[in-house]
């Protein structure tokens, strides 16, 4: 089994428990619109919500965004952390482990809770939204992460709960770690994301200190 030192870690459905959130974020837009959505199907957008957004014909998508914006940032301080992951994470620290945070989210949205639970300490890079061009799962996010840690990708591994985590890690071509607790049944068919060829399969994030 490989030995990672380099960790390379999502933060949405991944480490906080935000897609309850996220799905309440963008819920209301669409039933404004009149668009009543399944959760996966909602779910079908993290990661890619313009093109969904085209795709099930919406035209005032700058407006869309905007209302939902407005909605999750009411809701995000008060978001958990999955159990353990903010153990994991210090025992990881602990270890010697370089950790980074690679986001499609925003800082400002992350921040609060990075400070509310001292996250900031734990990781040595933080990339989000505005810090690359192109997101995942393309490969910019981590490679700049890979980077900016000077690590070597037979080293690292990304840790993620999504096909966009997965496909980045699969296109950049480092070992992936996918976070499938029972609870995001509701959000991803397990047989599709598998389809991205994760190197492992947790549903517990306490798992990933046997693996790492």
């Amino acid at each position: 089994m490989s030995t990672y030192d380099y960790i390379l870690l999502d933060w949405d459905g991944n480490l906080a428990k935000t897609l309850d959130l996220w799905l309440e974020s963008c819920r209301q837009p669409f039933e404004k619109r009149g668009l009543k959505l399944t959760d996966r199907q909602i779910g079908a957008s993290f990661g890619g919500l313009k093109t969904h957004l085209m795709e099930l014909g919406i035209h005032d998508i700058d407006e869309f965004i905007n209302e939902m914006d407005a909605i999750s940032v009411t809701m995000m301080p008060h978001a958990e952390l999955y159990p353990d992951a903010l153990a994991v994470l210090e025992e990881l620290h602990a270890r010697g482990k370089k950790l980074a945070l690679v986001t499609t989210s925003f800082h400002d949205t992350v921040k609060a809770l990075l400070d509310k639970y001292s996250m900031n300490e734990l990781f040595d890079v933080i990339v989000t939204h505005h810090d690359t061009q192109n997101h995942k799962p393309h490969i910019e996010p981590l490679e700049k992460a890979l980077g900016l840690l000077g690590g070597a990708k037979e080293k690292a591994v990304m840790i993620g709960d999504s096909d966009k985590d997965l496909g980045a890690a699969l296109n950049f071509g480092i070992d992936s770690i996918l976070f499938y607790p029972s609870e995001h049944e509701k959000y991803y068919d397990l047989s599709e994301l598998k389809k991205h060829k994760p190197t492992h399969v947790v549903d517990d994030f306490r798992k990933i200190l046997e693996i790492v």
